[in-house]
């Protein structure tokens, strides 16, 4: 049977103390060099790799990031995670992920054992803006940044965003710069920060051009094609008075309300413009072709995995704020009236 490779053996076979391997599997300056060197040279021959959740307990910090988001079946959510997660890996992070739970109260629970886990930081991807949420997250003793979301005590956190603001301005004004004037507005959750950004673009838009919103175009929906099934239904199919274009605060939502058209007759764009939010890749193909507010991804993850890094090495700068332009791609799904 073959030894078991353990800290004991190392700490036996280089003539030390298991509590000497510990300081030295944790970096430790109570060690000396000669010593140090002793035992890594034993540690590389027997090709030991100390078990990350066993230095975690002795440093009381685990040596990963925790990413927090909404719903990981939004293709949105998995593109950032996809960024991010090779930005951190390139920088030699592990990175573990949690979707929040749909339930109110369940997040609580579980944003408590997230932190009572230990990671090194703490990545928010999830826009909830609820109170409890907020409160909780204050109790960390680790670094946080946020991700495309903003929160009451924002000026603790690093933050980087796009402006949301300015994309549904940028969506709103793209229709109404081609004579649309009937506009619905399909948006996110209440309690989602972006999704209000988002809003607060589309009635800007409208000011500009001197049209009061009409409360029946507005809807809010949870990011997801069923969303967009309905919304259609209810304000394109069976309405006595439908928009002629919709803004929609995301892209997979709009495949929502693109499917519901397209099975009941109504075409695109030739009887409703449709604008997104978010540019996911199915939105450039040739069979969805939809004109959307495109997020930087590459910048994001880049920037978001230099921050938390820079926070975990002890950076103390003070807080920054990141808030990057979108810009609005313009594809076959929208048409003058």
């Amino acid at each position: 049977m073959s030894k078991k490779i353990d800290i004991e053996y190392i700490a036996k076979a280089a003539g030390v103390s298991r509590s000497t391997v510990s300081r030295v599997l944790t970096n430790s300056a109570n060690v000396k060099e000669e010593t140090k060197q002793k035992i890594l040279a034993v540690m590389k021959e027997a090709n030991y790799h100390p078990s990350i959740m066993a230095r975690g307990l002795a440093t009381g910090k685990l040596e990963m990031i925790a990413l927090i988001i909404s719903d990981i079946r939004n293709p949105f959510y998995s593109e950032l995670v996809w960024v991010i997660n090779n930005n951190l890996r390139e920088k030699g992070y592990l990175m573990t992920l949690y979707n929040s739970s749909q339930i109110a109260g369940e997040n609580d629970q579980h944003l408590q054992k997230i932190l009572d886990y230990g990671f090194s930081g703490i990545i928010v991807a999830d826009a909830r803006n609820e109170v409890s949420f907020s409160n909780i997250l204050q109790t960390a003793n680790c670094p946080i940044v946020l991700v495309n979301r903003d929160i009451g005590f924002i000026s603790k956190y690093d933050s980087i965003s796009i402006d949301n603001k300015m994309g549904g301005y940028l969506a709103t004004n793209h229709l109404l710069s081609i004579g649309h004037r009937k506009i619905a507005m399909l948006k996110g959750p209440q309690i989602s920060t972006t999704s209000q950004g988002r809003y607060e673009g589309y009635l800007y838009a409208l000011e500009e051009y001197g049209i009061i919103p009409d409360p029946k175009y507005v809807v809010a929906g949870n990011l997801n094609m069923e969303s967009g099934q309905k919304f259609a239904r209810d304000i394109l199919i069976n309405s006595d008075d439908p928009p002629t274009a919709v803004f929609v605060g995301g892209d997979l939502m709009s495949y929502g309300v693109m499917d519901e058209c397209i099975k009941n007759g109504v075409r695109i764009p030739e009887d409703v413009s449709i604008v997104g939010f978010d540019d996911i890749p199915l939105s450039n193909t040739s069979f969805i072709n939809l004109t959307t507010v495109c997020h930087p991804y590459e910048m994001i993850g880049s920037l978001v995995a230099n921050r938390i890094i820079d926070r975990i090495k002890g950076n103390d700068e003070p807080i920054s704020k990141t808030v990057l332009t979108p810009t609005l791609k313009v594809r076959g799904s929208t048409s003058a009236i």
